[in-house]
């Protein structure tokens, strides 16, 4: 009889409390009756991840395309706080990210500023073990990581597309090499 273990660092304690790599956060009442998934908990309109294992891509789209910015502090946790206009909601998003213990947490909500129940969620978790310049100093690295991958990226696609485009044009100008470059594309993709 084989016994097997899961352990996972989202555990839903009730509908109030939820840990995420071992801090346990309460979660308002609006928020409340989401999931977990690996590294956090989600409603509709509410998320709360541990952005550890990847904070270029968790902070970089926001930093380059915010609307608003703001660094404060909320009970001793350095918070980066931005807001951008999303269309598909017809309303504001907000991302906070903030240090707890010794990781770096992300909140996003619908709206344009940190609301009481939002400071009082950060405020109720164990003070941050990174101190306020490492803690800037890592979000602002990662936006620069962030703003090389999406270059190289936008690189890649436009160079991408480049070719698309003249293998299009060139299946147009000469319709009887069209066969031959089909045959050597189904021999390439087997």
């Amino acid at each position: 009889i084989a016994i097997i273990i899961f352990i996972s660092c989202v555990h839903a304690q009730d509908n109030t409390t939820v840990e995420i790599n071992g801090v346990s956060f309460e979660i308002p009442e609006k928020y409340q009756g989401g999931h977990t998934y690996k590294n956090g908990y989600s409603t509709d309109y509410f998320h709360l991840t541990c952005i550890d294992d990847n904070i270029p891509k968790s902070i970089g789209l926001w930093a380059c395309e915010k609307d608003y910015e703001e660094n404060l502090t909320i009970s001793n946790h350095p918070v980066k706080f931005y807001y951008q206009y999303n269309p598909s909601s017809k309303d504001n998003y907000s991302h906070a990210y903030f240090a707890s213990g010794n990781s770096i947490y992300e909140i996003s909500w619908l709206g344009n500023n940190i609301t009481p129940d939002i400071e009082k969620l950060i405020k109720n978790t164990p003070p941050s073990k990174i101190n306020e310049d490492k803690f800037y100093s890592i979000l602002d690295e990662s936006i620069k990581t962030y703003k090389i991958i999406k270059s190289q990226q936008d690189e890649w696609d436009a160079e991408y597309n480049y070719l698309e485009a003249k293998y299009h044009d060139s299946l147009s100008k000469n319709p009887e090499d069209r066969r031959t470059k089909e045959l050597l594309i189904t021999l390439l993709n087997s």
